[in-house]
């Protein structure tokens, strides 16, 4: 089964965790205005929350971002700031936060994982059957939130598993090390799975709610991708991870033993994101 938050409002699950926090701001809080660095649905999503409740947003996003997120934040009323790499961004953020912005963390913050956590919630409850349940993983908010929810409704025979670009280990590394930790390359070209870090509340969580992180390649998130648009889903590269893992054959081999087609496992997969690159998106589909 997939859970497609491609189809969400802002194209992404990201709307939820945007929402949550845009809606238990402080009128202060309101007034200063909220700032976010994204490379694109983040962005996306609290730049609708804010201006739906008619806070000032500022979204920094790295020059790299697809066209289409970029000018989706400007459209829905937000300041778009550009840093020339992922890092500058960051900084720049950082620089507005300390001049009186409220940050809105797109994944390592309480807030966020509640907003997220709500797809959790719904999968338990659209499917209290579920055997495992399979999360993309970037900075983390989204397999947090979800894990939480599961492990709140469902306990712990639900196998919980994330799914993240060999390209952008930041979890995995993370949760090796026992806290965040800072990636010195990113390889992959799956945007939104590539943050320079997994954020702390997402691993120290993580490490007690989620059985496994397992990788994926760039190649088969891209032929997951294209296989989810040819049954007629618009699709980014991002969303696809999760079904990249079952396809491709990397579920861990415990989970098979025994089944056959009149006992199947039961797999829930979250298809996180539908704001592909256009020209990238047509190119994928003119191929059939």
């Amino acid at each position: 089964w997939l859970k497609v938050e491609n189809r969400q409002v802002t194209g992404s699950f990201k709307a939820r965790g945007a929402w949550n926090q845009i809606s238990l701001l402080s009128e202060e809080e309101r007034g200063r205005g909220v700032i976010a660095t994204s490379s694109g649905n983040h962005g996306k999503a609290l730049s609708w929350a804010a201006q739906r409740a008619g806070v000032p947003a500022t979204i920094v996003m790295p020059a790299d971002a697809y066209p289409n997120k970029i000018a989706a934040c400007r459209e829905l009323g937000a300041e778009v700031v550009l840093g020339d790499t992922r890092a500058e961004a960051e900084a720049i953020c950082a620089e507005r936060v300390a001049a009186g912005a409220v940050l809105i963390h797109p994944y390592d913050a309480e807030r966020t994982v509640q907003g997220a956590g709500t797809v959790g919630l719904e999968i338990a409850q659209q499917d209290p059957t579920v055997e495992v349940v399979v999360a993309p993983v970037g900075g983390g908010g989204l397999i947090t939130g979800v894990s939480l929810a599961v492990r709140q409704e469902l306990g712990s025979d639900v196998v919980i598993l994330g799914a993240e670009p060999e390209g952008a280990p930041s979890l995995s590394r993370g949760l090796a090390a026992g806290e965040p930790v800072l990636l010195e390359e990113i390889t992959t070209e799956v945007q939104g799975l590539c943050p320079l870090a997994s954020g702390a509340i997402n691993v120290a969580t993580c490490a007690e709610t989620v059985d496994e992180v397992l990788l994926v390649s760039d190649a088969e998130v891209f032929a997951a991708q294209a296989a989810l648009i040819r049954a007629g889903e618009v699709v980014e590269p991002a969303g696809a991870a999760t079904t990249a893992l079952v396809s491709s054959g990397l579920l861990p081999a415990r989970l098979l033993e025994g089944r056959t087609a009149l006992d199947p496992l039961r797999v829930v997969a979250v298809v996180s994101g539908g704001n592909p690159d256009p020209a990238q998106f047509e190119a994928v589909r003119a191929q059939g």
